[in-house]
């Protein structure tokens, strides 16, 4: 039994290129000179100051500790977001793929040629750049595709190659120190954008293992200290000294509950399994006894959403939702490759870490599916379905199918939520029919959806206009919700959060394949992907789109 190889061969490609403190006063913080780490290139234009008490700031990927890319003090809502205008414009000299980070009047972010850039928020002006590839030494590097984390007066970040996290000072671009390499297998890499709390880094591990050379990598989540880089504990996603490999954690920001002492992830697909243990399924498969799935170790977190003690990493809960998903791109090309297994998967994993919403009790269809239930982590999966599980539990509260699935999604890299409503970009690679729920409308492009947060009603849908795909990760402030578009115009929506209704438009000029940061008065994004081959684009820069002085 084989799957059928994928018509477009750069679709394969993308998904394996893919598949992201303290105040300043603190002073526990060290480091805070400016001596240069051996070996790197920085151009300073001059530092500028490190204050805290900014109007504007977006942390890390998800926005802070809930991983929700929601902006909590922005004045853009439905009655101002329509005066918004192109501000200024920075040209990269790469694509740019990150949600940008702020914080105190700059915004970071890096590009695909390995330069980490600082650039005044107000006018585009450059602050500084640093060369990462001059420390990332893997021959696979492109330096980070990471949003940076901001921890008091650095900026903390992933490679994509070696899988190193590296300290950057935020006022010059002064390389601070790299921490160990948290997995030695080849072309492991960071695509997470870590989440600090209380001093420490959670951070996942993921793989390029999947295209070039396979299979050794097992994914593992860790918690390292943001101070040195020093690892604490790294839990693995495979049972140990085993011959289950893959499941990678692979994007946006884990999530913590700090009063359950408890962090939230979600896994990718294996790349292989026991000889054994694909006999098993390959049985089960073709016999039709699709559930329970007996054949595999429990530790294999496979395509899973967990929740692990911050103290320890001990896993709390862990809920498998794709019963088999072994995948690898040798194996889509070509099924009868030599280590093949009889059945692919749909690679139907995680891109997004789960999302955390305290429900409100209050709430008109609060109790309607929650039983009582008060938190709840949720994530949306390339299989186009958006799940969410009790936080204390991983029992499932709800599952909405948002729309069809894919092998680069579904729902990827990053939902948005305001805790009434859920947002979920469906980006829908395949073309596949997609209905527009409620209504009975349809497109074979990709777009975005809105659901209750209490229930995952699906509230609206709307399409991308063009009948583009929607990779970009979904943002929001105050009703309106920010989308983008991988089309040749490279689109930024906003939309009515209660309605979906298209409330503005702008464009960049090339495809997007990122999110927006949101600021008190702008939005900021990056443009360009060279790595897609349906069609690629390339960068041509950051862009602000602000409200117009007054508004």
């Amino acid at each position: 039994m084989k799957r059928n190889q994928l018509a477009d061969f750069g679709s394969c490609i993308l998904l394996v290129l893919l598949s992201i403190g303290p105040m300043c006063s603190d002073a526990s913080y060290h480091g805070c000179g400016h001596a240069n780490y051996n070996g790197y290139f920085n151009t300073s234009i001059g530092h500028h100051r490190c204050r805290s008490g900014s109007d504007s700031k977006w942390v890390n990927h998800g926005n802070g500790l809930k991983n929700q890319r929601r902006a909590k003090d922005s004045v853009i809502n439905r009655n101002t977001v329509s005066s918004m205008t192109q501000s200024w414009t920075f040209p990269a000299t790469f694509d740019v793929t990150v949600t940008p980070a702020i914080a105190d009047g700059a915004i970071y972010f890096p590009a695909w040629d390995g330069m980490l850039y600082a650039l005044n928020e107000k006018t585009g002006e450059l602050l500084w750049r640093t060369n990462l590839l001059a420390v990332a030494n893997a021959s696979y590097s492109t330096g980070a595709r990471a949003t940076p984390t901001i921890w008091g007066r650095v900026l903390l970040i992933g490679l994509q190659g070696p899988a190193s996290v590296v300290s950057v000072d935020r006022s010059s671009g002064a390389i601070m120190w790299i921490s160990p390499t948290l997995d030695d297998s080849p072309y492991a890499v960071i695509t997470t954008s870590g989440t600090v709390y209380d001093g420490y880094m959670y951070v996942g591990i993921s793989s390029l293992q999947e295209v070039f050379t396979c299979c050794t990598f097992q994914g593992s989540f860790l918690k390292i200290s943001a101070s040195d880089g020093s690892v604490v504990w790294r839990t693995l996603m495979v049972p140990p000294n085993s011959n289950y490999t893959g499941v990678a954690v692979w994007g946006s920001s884990p999530a913590i509950d700090r009063e359950r002492g408890l962090v939230y992830i979600a896994t990718g697909n294996n790349y292989d399994l026991p000889d054994s243990v694909e006999a098993c399924e390959a049985e089960r498969l073709q016999n039709a006894t699709i559930s329970p799935d007996t054949c595999q170790d429990p530790r294999n977190h496979v395509d899973s959403m967990l929740a692990l003690n911050i103290d320890d990493g001990a896993i709390a809960w862990s809920r498998r939702l794709e019963a088999y998903d072994v995948w690898r791109l040798e194996c889509q090309l070509s099924p009868d490759a030599p280590g093949c297994p009889d059945i692919l998967g749909q690679d139907y994993d995680f891109g997004e870490a789960p999302m955390l919403i305290y429900l409100d009790r209050s709430s008109s269809t609060y109790g309607k599916q929650t039983d009582n239930v008060t938190c709840i982590a949720v994530a949306g999966q390339k299989s186009g379905v958006v799940w969410a599980l009790d936080c204390d539990t991983g029992s499932i509260v709800w599952s909405t199918a948002a729309g069809p699935g894919g092998t680069l999604g579904g729902a990827i890299w990053g939902s948005c939520t305001d805790g009434e409503r859920v947002y979920t970009n469906i980006a829908n690679n395949e073309r596949r029919n997609f209905t527009l729920a409620p209504s009975n409308e349809t497109t074979n492009g990709g777009g975005w959806v809105g659901m209750d947060a209490a229930t995952g009603e699906v509230l609206w849908t709307t399409a991308e206009p063009s009948g583009g795909y929607a990779f970009g990760p979904l943002s929001v402030s105050d009703g309106v919700v920010f989308a983008t578009s991988y089309t040749s115009s490279g689109d930024v929506y906003a939309l009515d959060g209660l309605t979906g209704a298209i409330l503005w438009h702008g464009t960049t000029g090339a495809g997007i394949y990122g999110g927006v940061s949101i600021s008190r008065d702008c939005i900021f994004v990056g443009n360009g992907y060279e790595f897609l081959s349906l069609p690629t684009y390339n960068g041509t820069g950051v862009f602000a789109f602000c409200l117009k002085d007054g508004d």
